[in-house]
C-alpha cells in the first residue's frame, strides 16, 4: 500500500493524449509509462493505479505482479479485456469510458454505412489507379438508402445514437436486445438490408453473427461492425461477402487485430477501417479525462458513476 500523504503512482500503458496527462493527472500522481509489456512488469509491483488500453490484456498472471494496485481504468467503454473477477477478488477497482465516444463511433458506423452502399472505396482506388474510363450509366451501381430497414443489434448508447443517424437519412430503424427470442431474431434478419452491430463481447455474443444468421440477411443486405471484431464469424462474412448473398460489409474492427485476414482485404465489397470508431480529438481527449478522473476518483475511495463492477 501507499504511505497515506503520498501521492499515488499510475501507471499507463500508453501516454494517451500528453497535454490531459499533463494537467489531470500530474498534479495529483506520479505517473509512469510503460509501453511495452516488459516495462508493465517492472512497473507493476509499485503501481497503485492503472489506465490500460483495450488491447491489454488484464488477467490473474497480470494482476499477481501488482500488489498494490487498488484501481483500474480503461480507456474504452468495452472492458472484456479485463477479467473482472479477478479484480473483484483483489480488491481492484475498475473503471470504463462511457458516454463521451456515442456520436463519434456512431458518426463512424454512418460513414461506413455510406462507403459500402456507393462503394466509395472501389470509385477512390479506380482513381489512385487512373482506371477512370469516364462516365457509363451502370459504372459502379450503389443502393439507395432511404427508406430501407435497419436493425441494430445491442441498443445502449452507441446504438442509440447511431439509431438517430439511421433515422436522419431516412432509414426504418428497428433494434434487437439481449433478451430476444430465437422466433424475433430470425424474423428481423429476414427484413435488416443494414444490419449493425453495437452488443458488448461476451460469451454469448461471440460469433453472434455466424453463416446460419449470415443466411437469413437480404441479398441486398450491408452488415456494419463498430463494437468488436469476435462479434462476427470473419470465415462466414467471407463466404457470404465472397458469393455475393449480401451485398457489402463496413468493419472497423476484427477478430484478432491488429491481424486482417487477406482474404478480407482481397474482398472490394468490403470496407475496412483500423479501429477507428471513437477517433475524433473530442471524444479520444474526453476519454483521457475520464480514465483519469475515474482512477483518481477510485483511489481515492470515491463512487464513481463510470465505475465497472463484477457481477456473478
Amino acid at each position: 500500500m501507499s504511505v497515506p500523504g503520498t501521492r499515488p503512482r499510475i501507471v499507463l500503458t500508453h501516454p494517451l493524449l500528453p497535454e490531459v496527462v499533463r494537467d489531470e493527472l500530474e498534479p495529483h500522481a506520479e505517473v509512469r509509462v510503460a509501453r511495452s509489456r516488459a516495462a508493465l512488469l517492472r512497473e507493476l509491483p509499485r503501481a497503485d493505479g492503472l489506465i490500460t488500453l483495450l488491447s491489454d490484456r488484464v488477467d490473474e498472471a497480470l494482476l499477481a505482479r501488482a500488489p498494490r494496485l487498488r484501481a483500474l481504468a480503461n480507456y474504452a467503454v468495452g472492458f472484456d479485456n479485463i477479467d473482472l473477477e479477478a479484480c473483484h477478488r483483489r480488491g481492484i477497482r475498475v473503471a470504463n469510458t462511457p458516454g463521451v465516444l456515442d456520436r463519434s463511433t456512431a458518426e463512424l458506423t454512418l460513414t461506413l454505412l455510406l462507403a459500402c452502399a456507393r462503394r466509395v472505396p472501389e470509385g477512390e482506388a479506380t482513381c489512385r489507379a487512373d482506371r477512370f474510363a469516364g462516365w457509363a450509366p451502370d459504372h459502379l451501381l450503389g443502393l439507395e438508402l432511404k427508406g430501407r430497414r435497419a436493425l441494430i443489434v445491442g441498443p445502449g448508447r452507441i446504438g442509440t445514437e447511431t439509431g438517430r443517424l439511421f433515422r436522419a437519412i431516412g432509414l426504418r430503424v428497428e433494434t434487437l436486445g439481449r433478451n430476444a427470442s430465437a422466433t424475433e431474431i430470425r424474423r428481423k434478419l429476414a427484413h435488416a438490408q443494414i444490419l449493425s452491430l453495437h452488443c458488448p463481447l461476451t460469451p454469448s455474443t461471440r460469433h453472434w453473427l455466424n453463416a446460419e444468421r449470415l443466411a437469413l440477411l437480404p441479398a441486398d443486405a450491408i452488415v456494419l461492425n463498430t463494437t468488436r471484431g469476435p462479434v462476427v464469424d470473419e470465415r462466414a462474412l467471407v463466404n457470404a461477402l465472397r458469393n455475393r448473398t449480401i451485398f457489402a460489409a463496413g468493419l472497423d474492427v476484427f477478430e484478432r487485430e491488429p491481424r486482417i485476414p487477406a482474404a478480407l482485404r482481397r474482398l472490394p465489397n468490403c470496407v475496412l477501417l483500423p479501429h477507428v470508431g471513437s477517433a475524433t480529438r473530442e471524444a479520444r481527449n474526453a476519454m483521457a479525462r475520464l480514465a483519469i478522473r475515474g482512477v483518481l476518483g477510485l483511489l481515492g475511495g470515491k463512487r464513481i458513476p463510470n465505475e465497472v463492477r463484477f457481477r456473478a
